[in-house]
């Protein structure tokens, strides 16, 4: 059933991010139609290194736990084109590409940057969500999991905080598909332990902690209630989670809600990519002509076709 979930949410995704790529870090309020289109250096359908490293992550995934095997396939996808539907790494950012030149230089990798504070991009968020099908080592926590692979990149405590909500709230949609109710369960989660409420305290994402002054309730109301002229739909990992947010909490069909984050302009592949991940799980049906548009379908199936075999997502 996870196998499967992974395989929904993986289409949605690379749909999105394939829609979203001609407008990156394009203005605001872009005048954008329902149909794919390419761009001086891409193709219609072409996906970035969103999802790239999502099948580079999920192709590490189907053997033994291994951070370091995730990390040298990142090293291929960014120095050999190895997942990607034209064999050409685009689109990724500084931390990501920094990270990955290290390990290929010193052969070192784990909680990358930890220490700079301008550490904190998306990079990590966009790819570390398949971790929430995946059959992870009986000796590991889930959130041990989602630190270790965010830190390959984003070794920041906020961006791990971030990764961690947002895999606990994945893990509910498929089976939830009700935004409200993954969301509030998601955020319950992660108020389970004072000692990480304080490190959201801490790491600018009080907004989700739970108090005397606010319920579960509130916090989700306070995310959909948010005007539209404030969000921000930058690369920074909380801008990015909020856009989300506050995008899959104002729709409830997949094209509607990739289009309507993809007019707000800023990291627009990533964001369309993360909410059509979402989305995926709500709308049964994805569009067809944006499906057909997808480049290289054959190389995301052959991924997921070994994420099957592998039973490592049962």
């Amino acid at each position: 059933m996870r196998a499967e979930f992974l395989r929904r949410g993986v289409y949605g995704f690379a749909m999105g991010d394939a829609y979203g790529v001609p407008y990156e870090f394009s203005q605001t309020n872009i005048d954008n139609n329902n149909e794919m289109i390419g761009s001086d250096s891409q193709l219609a359908g072409s996906w970035s290194d969103d999802t790239s490293m999502v099948l580079a992550s999920i192709m590490a995934l189907t053997g033994m736990y291994d951070p370091k095997a995730m990390m040298q396939n990142f090293d291929d996808y960014l120095y050999q084109g190895a997942f990607t539907p034209n064999q050409r790494a685009f689109g990724y950012g500084e931390e990501t590409e920094a990270a990955i030149k290290y390990f290929h230089d010193q052969g070192k990798f784990g909680d990358f940057g930890k220490d700079n504070p301008m550490g904190n991009g998306n990079g990590a968020l966009m790819r570390v969500w398949p971790i929430a099908f995946y059959d992870f080592p009986s000796d590991q926590t889930l959130e041990q999991v989602v630190d270790e692979v965010t830190g390959l990149t984003h070794g920041q405590m906020r961006s791990k905080l971030v990764s961690r909500l947002f895999v606990y709230f994945i893990r509910l949609m498929p089976r939830m598909k009700n935004v409200d109710r993954a969301l509030m369960q998601a955020i319950r989660a992660i108020n389970r332990q004072p000692a990480v409420q304080s490190l959201l305290e801490q790491e600018e994402l009080g907004n989700f902690v739970i108090s005397d002054e606010q319920s579960v309730t509130d916090i989700v109301d306070q995310l959909r209630q948010q005007s539209r002229s404030n969000i921000v739909p930058s690369g920074y990992v909380i801008d990015t989670l909020n856009t989300v947010l506050w995008t899959v909490l104002n729709h409830e069909d997949y094209e509607s809600a990739v289009i309507d984050v993809v007019s707000l302009g800023g990291d627009t592949d990533t964001n369309a990519a993360l909410v059509g991940l979402v989305m995926s799980f709500i709308d049964e049906q994805l569009p067809e002509h944006w499906f057909d548009t997808l480049q290289a379908k054959n190389k995301i199936e052959s991924v997921l076709i070994l994420a099957d075999e592998s039973q490592k997502f049962d």
